[in-house]
């Protein structure tokens, strides 16, 4: 029985940081696919209406996508900060005279999501999703609308295997460290070992 229970407790030590590994990596490998499927309800919104509108704390781009039947529902990955249950109720969308506004909702900067900024010139690591470097040295043209997908919350392990996950081998940055190239950026993790991490969607 003693040698039972040893060969148990081996195998254990030996299986489970495998299994958790593998749980982690279905974790990283379903964000990305979630982030491709943003891109194409994108794209045919963009095609569709000419333009992406701007959002602001209260509204999300996934929140309009549902509105206009592109997505199922919003954008949820199981990587950093869950949602509540019930999740927070973002700005409803409207159309009116061709364009679309949001209005009403809670701050939904908690909660991973779908965003569209205005450009700038900050350095993409701390930008917020208004700019990156897609080359790894030229910012996107001011002023642009920069679509993004925002995770809140994310373990530094898990930002790293992001952005080796989508920007591969020029996912330069050190673990803990920020990273500003690329199409994920991130600033470096908070003390807690956390950081929000930005993926670029699109640009117009």
């Amino acid at each position: 029985m003693i040698g039972v229970l040893a060969i148990i407790a081996v195998l254990a030590v030996i299986i489970v940081p495998k299994v958790f590994s593998t749980i982690a990596s279905s974790r990283i490998t379903s964000a990305s696919s979630s982030v491709g499927a943003i891109k194409t309800a994108i794209a045919e919104f963009a095609g569709k209406y000419g333009t992406i509108p701007l959002t602001n704390n209260n509204s999300r781009i996934d929140d309009l996508l549902f509105t206009d039947g592109l997505m199922e529902g919003r954008f949820n990955v199981k990587i950093g900060t869950q949602p509540g249950n019930p999740p927070i109720a973002g700005a409803t969308w409207t159309r009116a005279a061709g364009a679309w506004t949001a209005a009403g909702g809670a701050a939904q900067t908690t909660q991973s999501r779908i965003i569209c900024q205005t450009s700038t010139a900050t350095a993409p690591a701390t930008a917020n999703g208004t700019n990156f470097q897609l080359s790894g040295a030229t910012n996107l043209p001011t002023g642009s609308r920069v679509v993004a997908a925002v995770l809140v919350g994310v373990t530094s392990n898990e930002a790293r295997e992001v952005s080796m996950r989508i920007d591969g081998e020029s996912a330069t940055s050190a673990l803990g460290a920020a990273d500003s190239a690329g199409k994920v950026v991130y600033a470096a993790p908070s003390a807690a070992g956390v950081t929000n991490v930005y993926i670029y969607i699109a640009h117009q």
